[in-house]
């Protein structure tokens, strides 16, 4: 079996097309959360999703989303994003993203995986993290394998005879390299792998959504460089998270 596995779209189309033709055929894919949101193509990602009849879950960004129906946001000078978001999906969307569980159990590489978007217990991991307090995280989450999206870093450690697999996101890297990442497992092992997308494209879009000047520019350097002073930084200290 090859089996495609994405996570952290965030309405970021072109990126998403761009990993869907790297990876080629695929026999299953595997989606970890967070389709929506801080991206110009919300509607457009939640159609390419539901046609790939993925596996999918729903991310923190997701959620969010869902929760704006009912709770109308306050008039404001600025446009919320969040909002915007929230009105480009149809009823059917809302519906198919509704239906979406929070984790899935899967065997991957030989073992029994629990497929989540985040640690419940760590708003965020880092690849600088020792052993010790990637395993603290860890808990008591069930499977020999335990994978997951959202901190936007790729993470790949074997922790006291158990694995932890963060992806790297499709829609928007924080490291540095703006690339779309995801990874294919097949043969029993994961190949973790990275592919340019039409960036301009994107960018062409967000400007055309109505965002507060600063706030629009810094997200287009962020999108261009996969770098953000604030979005991007690590802790220093390997064992706290800030």
């Amino acid at each position: 079996m090859k089996r495609l596995f994405i996570a952290d779209v965030h309405a970021n189309l072109p990126a998403f097309e761009a990993v869907l033709r790297d990876a080629g055929t695929v026999d299953e894919t595997i989606f970890l959360g967070d389709i929506l949101d801080f991206g110009p193509h919300p509607a457009a990602c939640v159609d390419r999703l539901q046609r790939l009849n993925a596996r999918a879950i729903l991310g923190n960004h997701d959620l969010a989303i869902l929760a704006r129906e009912g709770n109308p946001v306050m008039p404001s000078d600025f446009l919320d994003w969040g909002e915007w978001t929230y009105g480009r999906l149809t009823p059917a969307q809302l519906r198919y993203l509704r239906s979406l569980p929070r984790e899935l159990n899967i065997e991957s590489c030989g073992l029994q995986t629990t497929v989540i978007h985040q640690l419940p217990s760590a708003p965020y991991l880092y690849p600088t993290m020792s052993d010790d307090i990637l395993a603290h995280f860890l808990g008591d989450v069930p499977g020999r394998a335990v994978y997951c999206g959202h901190c936007h870093y790729l993470i790949d450690r074997a922790l006291n005879g158990r694995r932890l697999v963060c992806f790297p996101p499709v829609g928007q890297s924080r490291n540095g390299d703006p690339r779309a990442g995801y990874a294919i497992e097949e043969d029993g092992r994961l190949q973790f792998r990275f592919v340019r997308y039409d960036i301009e494209t994107v960018v062409a879009d967000i400007k055309k959504i109505g965002l507060p000047e600063l706030f629009c520019e810094r997200w287009i350097r962020f999108l261009r460089t996969g770098f953000d002073q604030e979005w991007s930084r690590i802790p220093a200290s390997k064992g706290v998270i800030e």
